[in-house]
């Protein structure tokens, strides 16, 4: 592994196999389609275990970090690992600065019009809050009037804004939402009680009450597909290719079985959804 360090703030990239190890077949994806010859960056953000985070070595782990050693193997190109926030990543996208997102970020209509997004994973928000709470939550309609924190630009907030904004227009409370880069920092705002609640996705939140870090006490809210994205489309479908690949030959399962995520219906195709940039 090779550590770097690109114009992207203060990202850090890690890449997944040398390119001596791709020396004896000839990469899926040309030059030409890549932001960078000869490789494929792929923006994430390693606060969000077991999808992916930091081991106490330093090294990015997680389901999201496997796989993109296994596309890197399979389509015989070296996969760069950009770490940076999510809400940088989708500008970073459009100013040509990455070839895709590799975060767990959730399908939406808006952002299958930005990109070419690929589902290969279900995920929904779970509402977490501090191991000693007596905070009562037992539906989403509890949310209203209390103060959440969920991190800035992602599929959670939006549910909860719209959530709020429903309560509001009927002539109810708002929910206090408020906003972190992380949800690291989400989590950290909890346990400081600054929030009464946190809202997280719930691969993240069963990592956390298993290590008795919080207690989750609603999930399952807007259930969604979560995706990789790519300005590319002919990234978009060599990718695609690939992931059908793993699901015929069992490796996805496999993957997902280790890090007990929950993987795409079978009878739900790989494929690109949505329209793509305009």
């Amino acid at each position: 592994m090779v550590s770097t360090l690109l114009r992207l703030g203060a990202a850090a990239a890690l890449l997944l196999a040398s390119a001596s190890a791709h020396a004896a077949c000839t990469p899926a994806i040309a030059d030409g389609d890549l932001i960078a010859p000869g490789k494929l960056q792929l923006s994430i953000n390693p606060t969000n275990p077991p999808q992916q985070f930091v081991d106490k070595d330093g090294q990015l782990q997680g389901l999201n970090v496997e796989l993109a050693a296994e596309l890197g193997k399979r389509l015989c190109l070296p996969v760069e690992l950009i770490r940076m926030d999510f809400p940088a990543m989708i500008p970073a996208l459009g100013a040509a600065r990455i070839d895709g997102v590799n975060t767990g970020m959730f399908w939406t209509e808006e952002r299958s019009k930005l990109m070419y997004m690929v589902p290969y994973a279900i995920q929904a928000i779970s509402v977490v809050v501090a191991p000693d709470s007596g905070t009562k939550i037992a539906t989403e309609s509890d949310l209203i009037g209390k103060s959440s924190a969920v991190e800035v630009s992602s599929y959670q907030m939006n549910w909860l804004k719209k959530l709020s904004d429903t309560s509001v227009a009927k002539g109810g409370a708002a929910v206090e939402m408020r906003t972190f880069p992380t949800a690291t920092n989400v989590v950290s705002a909890l346990l400081a009680g600054q929030v009464d609640n946190a809202l997280l996705v719930d691969s993240v939140a069963r990592d956390l009450v298993g290590r008795g870090r919080v207690k989750e006490v609603l999930s399952g809210l807007g259930t969604a597909r979560t995706t990789l994205g790519f300005r590319n489309k002919t990234v978009a479908d060599t990718v695609v290719k690939a992931l059908n690949t793993m699901r015929a030959d069992g490796f996805y399962q496999a993957l997902f079985d280790k890090f007990g995520l929950t993987a795409m219906p079978a009878d739900q195709p790989l494929a690109i959804a949505g329209p793509g940039p305009a």
